[in-house]
């Protein structure tokens, strides 16, 4: 193991698990939660996230109503971090090589955080605390994050001797721009919450207490809705950050047809005229 890699694993060693990350599955009365204990490792964290991101993803596109998932942390931070416990393979506990960070993000964090980006439902992250390096990846892999008032995300990794990781690189110029993030990833200077939310990062910002609350009655407010209006809207602003305006259009007008033809659209356009409030019930859209 070389230098570098032993003060990478040594720093970021316990790091993933000080949050306890907790992923909701949301149905109107339904709330699937995957916890782990402050000083567990990894695969006890990620794997119970993975498999939670992967059910939510399969009730998502098979019948069941509700929000995709609401992601926030059970302790004093959202995310730390990677756990370095986790970074070896074999199940030493060691990082063995550095072909080992590189295989973990590819073959592992990459499948989660994707899923987040893909997956048809909202998918809502409450940043009660610390969000850094992979820990921010899964905050901005999220499509709406509601954030504590001391919330601030971290991408510390030059004082490491490391690059950027988790995608970060591709998600954060776009939120705050070139410039900005390019410094955030020179200096490792923290972004806060009433930054982030100027620059529009996170959605709002609220007491830490609130975080949670806030979490769960916007899920179930978007339980309520269209199904197929939300999986087309997220399907159209994914599609869009690659294309250009022409594309988008083009795309936009697909998914117009493909909802068109569905029972959400010919409820709402009941409800509108018989001006009641539309009841998308438990269809797929």
């Amino acid at each position: 193991m070389s230098t570098t890699t032993r003060a990478y694993s040594s720093v970021i060693q316990g790091l993933f698990v000080i949050c306890a990350i907790v992923l909701l599955t949301v149905v109107p009365t339904l709330y699937i939660v995957a916890r782990r204990a402050e000083h567990a490792r990894r695969p006890a964290v990620a794997d119970a996230c993975a498999a939670e991101v992967e059910r939510g993803g399969k009730r998502g596109g098979r019948g069941e109503r509700g929000c995709g998932g609401v992601l926030v942390g059970a302790g004093r931070r959202f995310e730390g971090g990677a756990d370095g416990g986790e970074r070896g393979s074999g199940g030493t506990g060691q990082m063995r090589s550095a072909e080992d960070v590189g295989r973990v993000l590819r073959d592992e964090y990459l499948v989660m955080l994707q899923r987040l980006r893909t997956m048809p439902k909202p998918v809502i992250c409450g940043m009660n605390g610390l969000a850094a390096g992979i820990g921010a990846s899964f905050a901005l892999a999220c499509d709406i994050r509601i954030a504590a008032e001391d919330a601030y995300l971290s991408e510390a990794f030059a004082n490491l001797g490391l690059g950027p990781d988790g995608g970060v690189s591709w998600m954060l110029p776009r939120f705050i721009g070139r410039g900005r993030a390019l410094e955030m990833f020179y200096t490792a200077d923290r972004l806060s919450a009433t930054d982030a939310e100027r620059f529009g990062v996170v959605n709002r910002v609220v007491p830490k207490e609130s975080v949670e609350a806030e979490c769960r009655a916007l899920a179930q407010r978007l339980a309520a809705g269209s199904r197929a209006a939300q999986a087309a809207a997220k399907r159209a602003v994914n599609f869009a950050e690659g294309a250009g305006f022409e594309e988008a259009v083009e795309f936009e007008s697909f998914l117009q047809e493909t909802c068109a033809g569905g029972a959400d659209f010919r409820e709402g356009v009941a409800a509108f005229l018989a001006k009641r409030k539309p009841d998308f019930g438990t269809g797929d859209g």
